[in-house]
């Protein structure tokens, strides 16, 4: 007689993942090189049914936590670092509605939130994240996108947001913005916008020297009339408040994605020097490599550290100062091992042809995407002295 074994549900997405890898890899460098749409990348995502991966089990979804979500990131992010990155967006935006207590959502919330659940399950929606503006970057405080109620209780959005990723691929997109007559920088709220909704316009993709990939662009608003149920989770005015006190999805969201990256990188220099005979003799060489997986085995540790403190006890100083640790720890070693990749592999590992060279490029966004190093730093170091990591007053977010 044979039991059958339980499959958990991240060995369940692990799964689906493996399925869409091989395509996704082979997509990463004509999607790079400007030769192919990023659309057919997210194509795959969404057949896979991974954009359910944080719904829970019993409404349809794979029930994710953030830790399993981190290392399914990570997997994505080894054939594919840019569209897992995109797909990140999707998980940032609506990631936390399924970390709240259904009990304490209210009937709005409750009523937001299964709406949400049936664009994913049932339409296979793809949602994204419209935060970042051109002078304050991915900071809620200061941001210049306004909005307004008009005579019939309907919001009104005025504003311009950059680096929106998923332009022009997402359904859905959760847009931050502050009320017109409030100049206080503290009173931010979500807004979700229809990518078909009037006065959305994009401009034209934005032109990097890497992460093609994600399909950014910037976003306009102009009298963008939604209804008031489109106000995330029937929440006004909280989500700077909501950020300081669970920045994980702001602060380190990315965190799978560039451990994915890192890993990405170690297996190409093992690959390249286990194929040369002499080389993968080399005492030297082998030192070298080996100095890369002490490295990698490091940030990882960090990363997953962190992952399971979000998981498990969110929204507490310490689990947060870990998360800004391994955000910057992360960040710092994955550029670290791609130089020491090009240095130990050589010439080889800039051919045009090959991935290091985009994997290079790649990594150095790492320390561009939010938390920077500094805030990442600062948070850690205020913390240290006593700092009261939870008041709003104590932060430029």
């Amino acid at each position: 007689m044979t039991t059958a074994t339980a499959t958990s549900p991240l060995d369940a997405a692990l799964d689906r993942a493996a399925r869409i890898t091989p395509r996704l890899a082979e997509l990463a460098d004509p999607i790079d090189r400007g030769e192919a749409d990023p659309a057919r990348a997210y194509d795959l995502v969404r057949a896979s049914g991974l954009l359910a991966a944080m719904i829970p089990a019993d409404r349809g979804g794979l029930g994710l936590d953030f830790a399993d979500y981190t290392r399914l990131l990570a997997e994505l992010a080894r054939a594919n670092g840019a569209v897992a990155l995109g797909y990140n967006m999707h998980n940032v935006a609506i990631g936390s509605l399924f970390e709240a207590d259904a009990d304490a959502l209210g009937a709005a919330g409750s009523t937001f939130r299964d709406r949400v659940i049936d664009r994913v399950i049932d339409h296979g929606a793809m949602f994204a994240s419209a935060a970042s503006e051109p002078a304050t970057g991915a900071r809620l405080r200061g941001i210049a996108t306004v909005y307004r109620r008009d005579d019939d209780d309907r919001f009104v959005l005025d504003g311009h947001k950059s680096f929106v990723s998923l332009s022009g691929v997402a359904d859905h997109y959760v847009v931050t913005a502050r009320p017109h007559d409030d100049d206080s920088g503290v009173e931010v709220s979500h807004f979700v916008v229809d990518a078909d909704d009037p006065g959305v316009t994009f401009s034209t993709e934005w032109a990097g020297t890497a992460l093609r990939g994600t399909s950014t662009a910037q976003m306009f608003l102009s009298d963008t009339v939604i209804d008031a149920d489109r106000l995330f989770l029937g929440v006004e005015g909280m989500s700077l408040f909501k950020a300081v006190r669970e920045p994980h999805w702001m602060a380190a969201g990315y965190l799978g994605a560039y451990l994915g990256l890192a890993e990405a990188i170690v297996e190409f220099a093992a690959a390249r020097i286990g194929a040369d005979e002499r080389r993968r003799s080399s005492d030297a060489d082998i030192a070298r490599l080996g100095a890369m997986g002490v490295d990698l085995q490091a940030a990882r540790a960090l990363t997953l550290v962190a992952a399971r403190g979000v998981a498990r006890n969110r929204s507490h100083q310490d689990t947060n100062a870990t998360v800004y640790a391994a955000k910057h720890h992360l960040g710092e070693t994955t550029q670290k091992l791609a130089a020491q990749a090009v240095s130990l592999v050589g010439s080889a590992a800039m051919a045009a042809d090959g991935p290091m060279q985009r994997l290079l490029r790649e990594v150095q966004f790492c320390s561009i995407m939010p938390a920077k190093p500094a805030d990442c730093l600062s948070y850690v170091g205020r913390g240290l002295l006593g700092v009261n990591m939870f008041d709003v007053s104590n932060h430029s977010w």
